[in-house]
């Protein structure tokens, strides 16, 4: 996230940007964005206000993910994707480039955790 503020500031508003998006889709991005820009423009909201609302509607969004068991990360670093597929057996959830990866290495289509068939 970027907070660009003009030299003219509190005359001009504050613009906010975000370049990177992980784990989030576009819309609900934007809804941050959005609401953070409204907390600055009308709601005579500072910038540390803005920056706890950005933090806490993440904290909210990603409670409750757990980290995928192939890579120990919440976000894919490449897909940028959180982990979604999940094992019948024992629920653990996997990013689905770790699994495909997991699969064409081991040559068995197995949970890697409790070992049953992966579907």
């Amino acid at each position: 996230m970027v907070c660009k503020w003009d030299e003219s500031y509190p005359l001009r508003n504050v613009q906010v940007e975000c370049t990177q998006r992980m784990g989030v889709t576009e819309s609900l991005w934007r809804k941050w964005l959005l609401s953070m820009t409204a907390l600055l423009m009308t709601q005579d909201g500072t910038l540390l206000d803005a920056i706890l609302l950005w933090k806490s509607s993440l904290d909210r969004h990603f409670e409750g993910v757990e980290c995928c068991p192939i890579c120990y990360s919440l976000v894919h670093i490449t897909s940028h994707t959180l982990p979604n597929l999940a094992c019948k057996t024992c629920k653990n959830k996997f990013h689905s480039a770790c699994m495909y990866k997991w699969i064409k290495v081991s040559h068995k289509n197995d949970c890697p955790l409790c070992k049953t068939p992966f579907n």
